[in-house]
């Protein structure tokens, strides 16, 4: 899956109609609060990457978030 399509699943999932980047911090996304970060597991989950849900209480950029999922661009 390429970065881009991953970025927008996450979005989605989120609520957030914006486009996420990777500089992006997760405290100016829209959505990226608890109820979200519940939405993003799921979604990890039904992609095949599940995360602990406590591992995302260090992320804070967008390229964090990526770091913890392990998510390597196609």
């Amino acid at each position: 899956m390429e970065l881009v399509k991953f970025l927008e699943l996450v979005a989605e999932a989120v609520e957030y109609e914006e486009t996420i980047s990777i500089d992006d911090n997760v405290e100016d996304i829209e959505g990226w609060d608890s109820l979200g970060v519940l939405a993003i597991v799921t979604m990890l989950d039904d992609l095949g990457m599940p995360v602990e849900l406590e591992k995302f209480e260090k992320i804070q950029t967008i390229k964090d978030f990526l770091s913890v999922v392990g998510f390597v661009d196609e």
